[in-house]
C-alpha cells in the first residue's frame, strides 16, 4: 500500500477521513477542521468503484452523468493537495496520493472518452 503523507497508508488516510462518523486510534477531526469534506473525500472512493464497474460491464447508460460525477470526485480530492498548500505543507504528499489524484483523472478520461463515443453514430444508426 502506497504512502499517502509521512507512513500513512492510504486506507489509514481514509480512516483519518471518516474519524468524524468511525473514530480511529482516538483520531478525529479537530475542531479547526471541517469534516465535510474529509467524509465526502472519503466518499469518492466508494463512487470511484461504482464508477470502474460501470466502466468495466459497459453499463454507462449516461454519459454525461458519468463525467459529472467523475469530475466532482476529482475536485473533491483536490481538497487535500489545496489544504496542505495553504498551509505551506504540500511536500509532504506522497506517491500514494498522487496515485489515488490519477486515478480518478483517469475515471474523467473514459467518461469523456464514453461521451464522445455515444455521440458518434454507427454504421445504420441514425445520429
Amino acid at each position: 500500500v502506497l504512502p499517502v503523507v509521512d507512513d500513512i497508508s492510504g486506507w489509514q488516510a481514509f480512516r483519518y477521513a471518516v474519524s468524524t462518523l468511525w473514530p480511529y486510534r482516538g483520531h478525529e477531526s479537530s475542531e479547526f477542521d471541517d469534516p465535510a469534506p474529509h467524509v465526502l473525500s472519503a466518499a469518492t472512493n466508494v463512487v470511484f468503484i461504482i464508477l470502474a464497474a460501470h466502466v468495466e460491464l459497459g453499463r454507462v447508460t449516461r454519459p454525461g452523468t458519468f463525467l459529472r460525477v467523475g469530475v466532482a470526485c476529482l475536485l473533491l480530492n483536490l481538497y487535500w493537495l489545496v489544504q496542505l498548500a495553504r498551509d505551506g505543507s504540500a511536500g509532504m504528499l506522497q506517491m500514494g496520493y498522487y496515485t489515488w489524484l490519477t486515478a480518478f483523472a483517469l475515471i474523467v478520461v473514459s467518461g469523456v472518452l464514453i461521451h464522445r463515443t455515444s455521440r458518434t453514430p454507427t454504421a445504420g444508426t441514425p445520429a
